[in-house]
């Protein structure tokens, strides 16, 4: 087992301290002490170390009187920070600038949106407003604007059809297609070989493919065959809401998507 993953120290809950990486059932993988929506308050955010310049950032949100968790992910590019997927709202947002700054001590930069769902795009505005440049796909911005969402402001280019990538700084990106939404991209970090997978992939406690409004349930599971087909080496995913794990949450968002559809 690696020791790479570590806490990231925060100054309102948690010390300095190894983080395991405990076997579960099917040789699954889970991380220890990864924080939870019950640990963190709307309005607070916890930054969780996964390896050398790569963090994700955990906020909560509550829906219809549920607090749920929402991931996004932290790359360090040279002397910045490139941020993935806002703090689901402006006040969480705000929240995470103060903890990066607190933690990391490094200015983010540049910010990308994985698809144009709130949780992933509310709090673009307070990015702009601290000098950082946003930016998401044309078909992001798009649906984010018939949405009423805030909208990043720059495109990203290339990144329109079933399959394609970009090398976007320190990260890839790829658009598997149609999937929970119809504009979900997933973030790889090669030097770290760490999957953000966003909202297309589920933690494995999800029983369900949770919220279709804008999903096709028929192509979902092939978008996601095709991120486990493009980055078979990838050694920790994380879902966009809920506890990271292997490449079993990939299979597992597949299964229980594929499950849905037949009801």
């Amino acid at each position: 087992m690696s020791s790479r993953f570590r806490f990231f120290p925060t100054f309102r809950l948690f010390s300095l301290s190894f983080c395991a990486i405990t076997v579960v059932a099917n040789g699954a993988e889970r991380l220890d002490g990864y924080p939870q929506a019950a640990e963190i308050p709307e309005g607070e955010v916890r930054l969780f170390k996964l390896a050398d310049g790569v963090w994700s950032h955990i906020a909560t949100h509550d829906y219809n009187g549920v607090l749920y968790p929402s991931n996004g992910l932290i790359v360090k590019e040279g002397n910045e920070l490139l941020l993935i997927d806002t703090a689901w709202g402006a006040e969480n947002t705000r929240a995470l600038l103060h903890e990066i700054k607190v933690q990391i001590g490094l200015p983010v930069t540049r910010a990308i949106s994985t698809h144009f769902h709130d949780d992933r795009v509310e709090g673009v505005e307070v990015l702009k407003l601290a000098g950082v440049k946003t930016y998401a796909t044309l078909l992001t911005r798009q649906l984010a604007k018939a949405e009423g969402n805030e909208i990043p402001q720059n495109t990203l280019p290339a990144l329109s059809a079933s399959g394609d990538s970009l090398q976007f700084g320190p990260v890839e990106l790829f658009y598997p297609g149609h999937g929970h939404a119809p504009d979900n991209l997933a973030v790889y970090v090669p030097e770290a070989k760490v999957l953000f997978g966003g909202c297309a992939v589920h933690e494995l406690a999800r029983q369900n493919a949770g919220n279709t409004s804008h999903a096709d349930l028929a192509e979902w599971p092939v978008s996601v065959t095709r991120i486990l087909q493009q980055y078979p080496k990838a050694e920790l995913v994380i879902p966009g809401h809920g506890l990271p794990g292997g490449q079993d949450l990939l299979t597992h968002t597949i299964e229980i998507v594929k499950a849905q559809k037949t009801l």
